[in-house]
């Protein structure tokens, strides 16, 4: 019998003794669930945490659980149930296998020197999303191998006992083209081995999982990524679409100057409304690698504003409490880039452009010429920080005159033409009589 059936078994008996051992101590209260996998080599994990591989037996507390059932190359079945103490329904697993295959360039791993072979690898991450497998599906290079492929590059590694929520070993491992690359867990990393890895040149694509009684195979697919911003150049104000996709990742994030955005999808898109000019960098990670790219967004923060008044010289002319002349004028404004206007001494104004027509009094209060500069100033600004102002003068001329005073108007009487008629009757008579007493003399 050679050693890895040798390990199987003792593994085998450890299980029989532990899983034994939990039926005896078992306490009333314990919550029993069976959990059975196809396919057989899966791995159960609670509440995100490696559990062990192939169908069990849980004795666990009675509450709410996450049960999930993992194997590269897989798609996942994850339940959320409640557990009541004694026997609960089963939960069944019985996954799905990715139809696409793996092609190169690619390396292998091998790890050597850990007791427990059913400890549970991770690539880049310690969630569920990036498990690839336990120590036994990678562990020998016989006639029967036990290997982990990869795409070339480098991976953070980290490895976790069964039931257990951190990692007891993790490291940096190098994958190097057509090599395979011996990890000794219980060394130091100067002494793992590079050794030629001949089947590499010979094979040109792999299925993701592939387990017999005595072999197993789990390549890995590398993962593809990209961002892409719909524009470079924007004014303050405008929006910036940010899409990007991702393949073979557990995880996107993009940033923004530095400040990371909401949890993503792993595809999909954003409309942005950056105030300053933006670098945004983007991460897809996932057990086949990272990809990183970042793309910038100029932002125009600059307002330019314009103001003329037209005409440019008016009139104005009252005498006493009379206007006799007003005229207008007409401010022609505009404000580029801005989302916030005002005119002074008018106030706020709408929009980034328009007319205002002003009429105009002179400041003294007293007689005399008008000859006043009337300004106008126009200030503008953004949410980004731009600010600009203008000037138009307008000249007043003019005058303010004292009304002129008027004779006080006599008070109508009657025609004079019949007194002159009654005096002229009165004379007449007067004669008649002179005339008639010289004759009786």
């Amino acid at each position: 019998m050679n050693s890895m059936y040798i390990r199987r078994f003792l593994v085998f008996v450890a299980f029989l003794m532990i899983t034994t051992g939990s039926c005896i101590a078992q306490q009333p209260g314990t919550a029993k669930v069976q959990v059975t996998v196809s396919p057989e080599e899966a791995y159960i994990f609670i509440d995100g945490h490696p559990y062990n591989h192939r169908s069990q037996t849980l004795n666990l507390v009675p509450g709410e659980y996450t049960i999930g059932v993992y194997n590269y190359g897989f798609v996942p079945q994850v339940e959320k149930v409640t557990l009541v103490a004694g026997n609960n329904p089963a939960v069944n697993a019985s996954l799905t296998p990715i139809p696409t295959r793996v092609a190169g360039p690619w390396g292998r791993i091998q790890i050597e020197g850990n007791p427990d072979d059913t400890a549970a690898v991770f690539l880049n991450g310690t969630t569920p999303d990036y498990f690839v497998g336990h120590i036994d599906e990678m562990n020998h290079s016989i006639w029967a191998a036990q290997q982990l492929i990869v795409p070339v590059g480098t991976y953070q590694m980290f490895i976790v006992h069964p039931r257990q929520t951190k990692p007891f070993w993790s490291g940096k491992v190098d994958v190097h083209e057509n090599q395979r690359l011996v990890i000794d867990i219980a060394k130091e990393a100067s002494t793992w081995r590079y050794l030629p890895w001949e089947a590499a040149t010979n094979t040109k694509e792999l299925k993701r999982f592939d387990a017999s009684t005595s072999s197993a195979t789990i390549a890995v697919a590398p993962v593809t990524a990209s961002m892409l911003l719909d524009k470079k150049q924007i004014n303050c104000g405008e929006q910036v679409r940010l899409s990007w996709t991702s393949k073979e990742a557990a995880d996107v994030a993009i940033s923004a100057n530095g400040l990371l955005l909401e949890k993503l999808p792993l595809t999909g898109e954003r409309l942005l409304l950056p105030k300053n000019t933006t670098t945004y960098e983007f991460r897809a990670t996932g057990p086949g690698g990272v990809v990183t790219s970042t793309s910038m967004v100029d932002v125009n923060p600059a307002v330019h504003t314009s103001l003329f008044a037209m005409p440019a010289e008016v009139r104005y002319h009252k005498v006493g409490d009379n206007v006799v002349r007003q005229d207008t004028t007409t401010l022609k404004w505009s404000a580029d880039n801005a989302d916030s206007v005002r005119i002074d001494p008018l106030g706020p104004v709408d929009g980034t452009q328009g007319t205002t027509p002003v009429a105009l009094l002179p400041e003294r209060t007293g007689t005399g010429p008008v000859d006043e500069m009337k300004t106008y100033t126009i200030t503008a600004t953004n949410a980004c920080g731009g600010s600009d102002t203008s000037h138009a003068t307008v000249h007043l001329t003019g005058a303010v005159e004292v009304a002129e005073l008027k004779p006080p108007e006599l008070p109508q009487t009657a025609s004079p033409l019949p007194l002159l008629a009654l005096l002229g009757f009165g004379s007449l008579a007067s004669g008649l009589v002179l005339r008639n007493m010289r004759k009786k003399l």
